[in-house]
């Protein structure tokens, strides 16, 4: 049987970048900072982010890579906007399947008319 118990731990994230950011600024509560020093050490990609972002001298830095990576996620989102909203054409434009489709049926009139006089 399985065990349910890290299953049922609810997992904790960093929801936006100014929970880090008061984190790493020492702006949050004791509670916040507990709770983002477990999801640091859970997480190895976590505390990676936040080694890198402590070796950081100056916050002019950290500002830039933030503008970055919004621009980043910006970019990739409109592209997939973009995607989404591309509408593929059928083969034909439908004034000529229209046209088509009205000459068909005058041609088949036609012929029934003249088969239906010609009795």
């Amino acid at each position: 049987m399985k065990d349910l118990s890290n299953n049922d731990k609810q997992q904790k994230t960093i929801q936006n970048a100014q929970d880090l950011i008061g984190y790493l600024q020492d702006s949050i509560s004791e509670r916040e900072k507990r709770e983002m020093e477990e999801m640091i050490s859970d997480d190895q990609s976590v505390g990676d982010a936040v080694e890198g972002l402590l070796s950081m001298k100056s916050e002019q830095d950290i500002q830039m890579i933030n503008r970055s990576l919004s621009n980043m996620i910006d970019d990739k989102l409109s592209k997939k906007r973009k995607k989404k909203r591309i509408i593929k054409p059928i083969g034909f434009p439908l004034w000529l399947v229209l046209l088509i489709t009205v000459t068909l049926l005058a041609i088949l009139g036609g012929y029934v008319l003249v088969h239906l006089l010609q009795k």
